[in-house]
């Protein structure tokens, strides 16, 4: 993460539950490649070719140092039991573990975690460094739920600053999944359009997806010719059904101001 502007040290559990008593092993997250990404990520001058492949090689190292750490190949848990040895043994404690490569890797400002159980609506913990955050996330089908805490640094505006990022995420790769199946006059794609800013721009941030946002008008502007409200909408598609497939079968679609699901052949 850059921070005014620094990159801070980050770290994310990972499971090594195949091992005999495996517990986990630290991942950290920050690498060279990350920080290219979000050094792009946050430029003006960048186009969305390039902060998209950015993003596919940040997500690609990150997957590998997951896998790794998920095998026993991280280096946190071996040195930090490499310490513990000396110090039973009452043997002198190589100066390395005093250098200054040693804090800072020591001294986690993002200190992440992720739990899976679908009986949780979440979960969290403390930052781990006074000047540090505590960040529990749970990823579901839907939604991303997270706790943040903190002691003395601004809460509050780091998860509005993540929840931003969110959504810009969400803006700039939902056209990659998605098929246009119709048309709609301008007056019905204006309403078509969540209003995300609400989520943007609210004094803090709605956690669990309770901030109400304004309904569209219930008098909906009526499609040329009056027969119909809607021909079709922008809808996600999964990679699994291909573009052809759609167009032989046809598509269900949702009018916002409506309830009921109609079949629109293609």
């Amino acid at each position: 993460m850059v921070r005014y502007p620094q990159v801070v040290c980050q770290y994310e559990p990972v499971m090594t539950k195949h091992f005999f008593h495996g517990r986990t092993e630290a991942m950290r997250t920050v690498t060279p490649v990350a920080a290219v990404f979000c050094e792009k990520w946050a430029s003006r001058y960048t186009s969305k070719e390039e902060k998209l492949d950015s993003l596919r090689d940040a997500t690609k190292e990150h997957s590998r140092l997951v896998k790794e750490a998920s095998a026993g190949k991280g280096v946190d848990r071996h040195l930090f039991a490499l310490k513990c040895i000396a110090e039973k043994n009452d043997v002198a404690i190589p100066p390395f573990f005093g250098s200054d490569a040693w804090k800072a890797l020591n001294h986690t400002v993002l200190s992440t975690s992720n739990c899976g159980n679908p009986a949780l609506r979440l979960f969290g913990f403390g930052p781990v460094v006074p000047d540090g955050f505590g960040i529990g996330y749970i990823i579901k089908n839907n939604s991303l739920q997270y706790s943040i805490s903190s002691k003395h640094r601004q809460t509050k505006r780091f998860a509005h600053t993540l929840h931003k990022v969110l959504l810009d995420f969400k803006e700039m790769m939902q056209p990659l999944s998605s098929v246009k199946v119709g048309s709609a006059s301008p007056e019905v794609e204006k309403l078509l359009v969540k209003k995300e800013s609400l989520l943007e721009y609210a004094d803090g941030i709605d956690y669990f997806g309770e901030l109400d946002l304004d309904k569209p008008d219930e008098k909906t502007p009526q499609m040329d010719g009056g027969a119909r409200k809607y021909v079709g909408i922008v809808r996600r598609r999964e990679s699994s059904i291909s573009e052809d497939t759609m167009k032989n079968v046809g598509v269900m679609v949702k009018s916002p101001s409506s309830s009921e699901h109609k079949h629109v052949a293609v």
